[in-house]
C-alpha cells in the first residue's frame, strides 16, 4: 500500500509538471524536485506505520474467518479463530476408530454358532430352536431400548441404524435371522428387567438380569469376545446342548476363529448366559455372577472404512502430520483396519499395543508413569488398542508429545 501511494504521487507529480503544464526540466530546479520527492518518500513510509499495525490483524482474522467458513461448508465447525493457528502447529494426531475413521454403520457378516464358523448369515433353519430362541433374547433384552432399527427413508435405500450402533448391528442381525425383535421387547418391556450393569471401560461388557417365568434369574451378557470367553466354562454345541468349555477349547477358538475374523477388520462381540436357579445371588458381587457363563455365540461385526480417510492420511503423512489409532477394539481389529486407512503399511518398524502393554512399558514398579519409557515408546506408537480413558489421557498429556505435537 506505502508503495503504491509513492508510486501514485511520483505519477501525478511527472504528469502534472513536465505533461500538462511542460516545463522543462531546469537544473536549479533540481533540489526542489528532490525535496517533492522526499516528501513522497516520507508519506509513503507514514502510510506505511499507520496501516501495518492496524491493517494486519485485520486482514489475519479476515483470511482465518474465510477459511471457517470454508471449513464449514465440509461440516467442520470452529467455534475459535484462533484454534485454526493452533492446528497448524499440529504434527500429530490421535484419532478414534469407530465413527471418525470408520462409517460407523455396522453389520454383522460372520458368526461362530453351535461350533461352526458361518461366514455368511446362517438361515434360521441352520439352527437349534434353542439356540436362535437364546440368540435373539440375548440381543433384543440385552441392550439400549433407545436402540432400533427403523425402515430406510427413500426407497432403495439402507435401513436407519437408531441410538448405539454395534446394538443396531447385533438388531439388524436377528432381522437378518427373520425374527422380530420389537416382538420380543413387548413380551420383556423395560420396566421388567430386574438389573441392568450397562457398558463401561472397566468391564467391556454388558448385562441383564431378568426372572424367568418358572423361577430363578436368567443373565444375559454381551461384551469384547476375549473378555467373554474368560468367563464362560460352557458353551453350547450344534445340536443346542451344553458341553464343557475348557481352556483349550477358548484357545481353539481364538485362535481359529476369533483371530481371524479380527485380521479381516471385523469387530467381534460374544454372546453369553447363565441360570440362577437356586438362592438369589448378590447382585453387587459381579465377579461371581459373571464366572460361569455359556457361551452361546460370537459374532463379527463389520465397519466399513470411510472412503474419503485413505486419501486424508496420506495428505496428512505428506503435510508432516503423524496420524495415531487410539480405540478400545481388539489389537488385531484395530490393525486391519489402520492398513486400510492407510496408518500402517506393509514393512513399517512401528508399535501396535494393547493398553495392558503399554501400561506395562510406561509405568514403574509403584505404577506411576515414567517420562524416560514414556519416550522410547510415543515416537514408534502408532495404534493403541484395548485402551481406557486413562490410557488416552496418559498419552496426549505427556509433555514430549504435547511439545512434538
Amino acid at each position: 500500500m506505502s508503495i503504491l501511494t509513492v508510486l501514485i504521487l511520483i505519477l501525478y507529480f511527472v504528469v502534472d509538471n513536465f505533461v500538462i503544464q511542460r516545463r522543462a526540466w531546469l537544473p536549479e530546479c533540481t533540489p526542489v524536485y528532490i525535496q517533492y520527492f522526499v516528501k513522497f518518500f516520507i508519506i509513503g513510509v507514514t502510510v506505511l506505520v499507520v496501516a501495518v499495525p492496524e491493517g494486519l490483524p485485520l486482514a489475519v482474522t479476515i483470511s482465518l474467518a474465510y477459511s471457517v467458513k470454508k471449513m464449514m461448508k465440509d461440516n467442520n465447525l470452529v467455534r475459535h479463530l484462533d484454534a485454526c493457528e493452533t492446528m497448524g502447529n499440529a504434527t500429530a494426531i490421535c484419532s478414534d476408530k469407530t465413527g471418525t475413521l470408520t462409517m460407523n454403520r455396522m453389520t454383522v457378516v460372520q458368526a461362530y454358532i453351535g461350533g461352526t464358523h458361518y461366514r455368511q448369515i446362517p438361515k434360521p433353519d441352520d439352527l437349534p430352536p434353542n439356540v436362535l430362541d437364546l440368540i435373539v433374547n440375548s440381543i433384543c433384552i440385552n441392550s439400549a431400548y433407545t436402540s432400533k432399527i427403523l425402515p430406510p427413508e427413500k426407497e432403495g435405500g439402507l435401513p436407519r441404524q437408531v441410538g448405539n450402533k454395534t446394538e443396531c448391528g447385533l438388531l439388524g442381525f436377528v432381522t437378518d435371522l427373520k425374527q422380530d425383535y420389537q416382538a420380543v421387547r413387548s413380551e420383556m418391556p423395560e420396566e421388567k428387567l430386574f438389573k441392568v450393569y450397562t457398558f463401561n471401560s472397566v468391564r467391556k461388557s454388558m448385562s441383564t438380569v431378568i426372572r424367568k417365568p418358572e423361577g430363578g434369574f436368567r443373565v444375559f451378557s454381551k461384551g469384547a469376545s476375549e473378555i467373554m470367553l474368560r468367563k464362560c466354562d460352557r458353551i453350547l454345541n450344534k445340536e443346542g446342548g451344553i458341553v464343557p468349555f475348557k481352556t483349550k477349547d477358548r484357545d481353539n477358538m481364538v485362535r481359529n476363529v476369533i483371530e481371524p475374523m479380527a485380521s479381516e477388520g471385523l469387530r467381534t462381540i460374544g454372546i453369553a448366559y447363565r441360570d440362577f436357579d437356586g438362592e438369589e445371588p448378590s447382585w453387587e458381587n459381579e465377579n461371581e455372577i459373571f464366572t460361569g457363563l455359556v457361551c452361546i455365540a460370537v459374532v463379527g461385526i463389520e465397519d466399513p472404512v470411510r472412503p474419503e480417510v485413505p486419501d486424508a492420511i496420506n495428505k496428512c503423512k505428506r503435510a508432516g502430520i503423524t496420524v495415531r489409532m487410539v480405540t478400545g477394539d481388539n489389537v488385531n481389529t484395530a490393525r486391519a483396519i489402520a492398513t486400510k486407512c492407510g496408518i500402517l503399511t506393509p514393512g513399517d518398524d512401528f508399535l501396535c499395543l494393547e493398553g495392558k502393554e503399554f501400561n506395562r512399558l510406561i509405568r514403574n514398579e509403584k505404577g506411576e508413569v515414567e517420562q524416560e519409557k514414556l519416550d522410547k515408546v510415543w515416537p514408534r506408537l502408532r495404534v493403541l488398542a484395548r485402551s481406557s480413558p486413562t490410557d488416552k489421557h496418559t498419552l496426549v498429556k505427556d509433555p514430549a508429545f504435547i511439545t512434538y505435537s
